[in-house]
């Protein structure tokens, strides 16, 4: 059987929104674990995977956001795809060619499909091969949860974490797919991102360990490591920008919500954009 497991974040989002869906949709006996109080998605993931794997009867897990309204079942487009031994993820919407965790900057490979709040998300509804997903809601069979996990103390908060994970199942020789999971609702409501040092700590981290970076490249990632507590001040500093440019009724045009951090981010990818073609899995 197929399990479900969300990391429950403050407020009643859980109660109002996810576990209705999932109580609605999900077979009976099913195991709904929920993780709560967590300081970072990744360790709450492991701690997941860890509990999922100490029950034999378990197959495989939906992984989704607090905010995730199932209106219909995604086990019952995961069981047929976890029947190719070849996949280790199933996701709704995801990318190719990634070099940052911003996925979605990759415009020309994004497949999949998702609604939130006020649109649909329609990158085609069928079965796609892709190199990173969207943690909104995953699926994970069970040879996924008995040999994944986040390495400890490499990845905090909350940022990422589908990209991340997509990667260390390509390395292990598995592949990672995307396709409708029929009808799920992201009540996302243009909340953003939580926290963007996480983002940046997690991205130069995973292009650390995945990419090929020359000598200079390292000591330049390092460099700006140390550079992550400014973010806030960098931020602050743009938006009074914003506002004495006379543009502070500006509304976001990207996936952040936000239009200030739509273009910090924004300048991480083109950064990126030279990794191009040297991810090593």
């Amino acid at each position: 059987m197929i399990g479900y497991g969300v990391c429950v974040g403050p407020g009643n989002l859980f109660e109002r929104i996810c576990l209705p869906g999932i109580e609605r949709v999900r077979t009976p006996g099913s195991p709904v674990f929920t993780m709560r109080n967590q300081r970072s998605l990744f360790s709450a993931y492991n701690a997941m995977f860890d509990q999922a794997a100490a029950n034999s009867d378990i197959t495989g897990l939906v992984m989704l956001h607090d905010d995730v309204e199932l209106r219909k079942n995604p086990a019952e487009v995961a069981q047929p795809v976890f029947e190719d031994d070849s996949v280790g993820m199933l996701g709704s919407v995801g990318g190719s060619d990634t070099v940052s965790l911003a996925w979605w900057n990759e415009k020309e490979t994004r497949r999949g499909r998702v609604t939130d709040y006020d649109k649909v998300h329609d990158y085609g509804s069928d079965r796609y091969e892709v190199h990173a997903v969207d943690d909104v809601i995953l699926c994970v069979n069970r040879w996924t949860i008995e040999n994944i996990r986040f390495p400890e103390g490499h990845y905090r908060g909350f940022e990422g974490l589908g990209v991340i994970l997509a990667t260390l199942i390509r390395a292990a020789g598995k592949r990672v797919i995307v396709q409708d999971l029929q009808d799920v609702m992201h009540h996302n409501d243009g909340r953003g991102f939580n926290g963007l040092k996480d983002w940046r700590h997690n991205e130069l981290r995973w292009q650390r360990e995945f990419f090929d970076l020359s000598p200079l490249e390292r000591v330049g990632n390092h460099l700006e490591r140390l550079t992550i507590p400014t973010i806030p001040l960098r931020l602050a500093a743009r938006r009074l920008a914003v506002r004495a440019a006379g543009r502070a009724h500006e509304v976001s045009d990207g996936e952040t919500g936000d239009p200030v951090i739509d273009e910090l981010v924004g300048g991480w990818y083109r950064r990126c954009k030279r990794l191009r073609g040297r991810m090593q899995v």
